[in-house]
């Protein structure tokens, strides 16, 4: 019988560790350090190549501003995608460094990051979706790649410590509100590839019930013919090596500054070195609103907590069930050498005899427990 009770007991540890492991690969399938993701690949009928969608980011519990690099592969498949809200809400994000893979940041991606204070956008990104930089209130510095085409309605509003915005060459439209509500940016170089930009994208603040005018807001156009249409008022600006000042929307701002090399250039450090990462050096020109810089893709994702915490317990199981296992081999050699020994001294067999025992004590019990009822019922027919 105690070998019946040491199977069930192996059978159990068995069981568990089987399911710890079945959850560990299925809880974090999708995980890959502090990120959740999604494997996208084609279904039947569609041709594009396996990527990755970053999903979300889980922050250890550490109240102290971080610098997070999101991955650029994970199993040898490349991140393409920032999705929806995968990073809305992280209040300790300080500055996140975006891999070159990355085409796509989708809407509210890193919406109310609170601590958030520079974002470099690379080349590789075409599409900024709407409110997704909305409410990062410490936000200050922003380097869009010249990959990105479109910049989605109320992209960066709210953002009302953002001082330095560059926009890539590339750019054609800028959404509704993109910039609504920047009040300390009181100046942006529109570059030459810029078709559109829409109400209230630019110089505009919410004054109680109006919409009010940033004070002193100017665009500096990149070329000839870079069209401003802002609040629905377009400004047309002719290539000329002087200044040129016109009126947008009343109070707006339009100068061409094509001639940008005769001003002068201004280095400053806007994040602190620290042993995970280099510092960043960003070239700003004042005179021009122009920003150059380069990213730094150095930093290791960190493992996540969680899946550390699962694997001990897988751990702890598997060598707990060796353990057993081994137990078990050698209660059974040594029972099956008892056997051996009783069946050539012409005894009882151990299994036999601890049968034939474990039976007698089961009678025993049984019949203490029927004399008891007749006891009881006694009692009640005696009353």
């Amino acid at each position: 019988m105690k070998s019946l009770k040491i199977k069930k007991v192996l059978f159990i540890m068995l069981t568990l560790t089987a399911v710890f492991m079945l959850f560990s690969v299925t809880a974090y399938a999708d995980e890959y350090g502090n990120f959740s993701y999604n494997s996208i690949e084609p279904e039947e009928g569609e041709e594009f190549e396996p990527y990755i969608e970053i999903s979300g980011y889980s922050s250890d519990d550490n109240e102290e501003p971080v610098a997070v690099q999101i991955p650029d592969v994970i199993d040898d498949v490349p991140v393409t995608a920032i999705s929806a809200s995968a990073f809305s809400g992280v209040s300790n994000l300080k500055e996140v460094i975006i891999p070159d893979t990355v085409t796509t940041i989708e809407n509210a991606a890193f919406y109310d990051c609170h601590d958030l204070e520079i974002v470099v956008i690379p080349d590789s990104v075409t599409y900024i979706g709407e409110s997704a930089f909305q409410s990062c209130e410490n936000l200050k510095y922003v380097i869009i790649g010249n990959g990105v085409k479109l910049i989605g309605d109320i992209a960066f509003k709210d953002c009302v410590a953002l001082e330095v915005v560059s926009i890539g060459s590339a750019v054609e439209t800028i959404g509704n509100g993109a910039f609504y509500n920047c009040t300390a940016l009181t100046d942006v170089r529109i570059p030459a590839s810029v078709k559109e930009i829409e109400k209230l994208a630019f110089g505009y603040y919410q004054n109680g019930s109006e919409d009010a005018v940033v004070d002193g807001f100017t665009f500096y156009t990149d070329g000839a013919n870079a069209a401003v249409n802002a609040y629905g008022a377009t400004a047309d600006v002719e290539d000329s090596s002087e200044d040129v000042s016109a009126p947008v929307a009343g109070a707006l701002a339009v100068i061409n500054n094509s001639a940008c090399a005769e001003h002068s250039v201004k280095y400053t450090n806007v994040r602190t070195a620290t042993d995970s990462y280099d510092g960043l050096d960003v070239a700003f020109c004042a005179d021009c609103a122009s920003v150059v810089t380069q990213p730094n893709y150095d930093m290791e994702p960190e493992e996540s907590s969680s899946s550390l915490i699962t694997f001990i317990i897988i751990a702890v199981l598997v060598v707990a069930f060796v353990i057993l296992l081994v137990w078990y081999v050698k209660m059974s050699k040594k029972r099956r050498d008892a056997s051996i020994a009783a069946y050539n001294a012409g005894k009882p067999l151990p299994d036999v005899a601890e049968k034939e025992a474990q039976e007698k004590k089961e009678a025993e019990k049984y019949a203490k427990k029927k004399a008891k009822q007749e006891a009881n019922l006694r009692k009640y027919i005696d009353f």
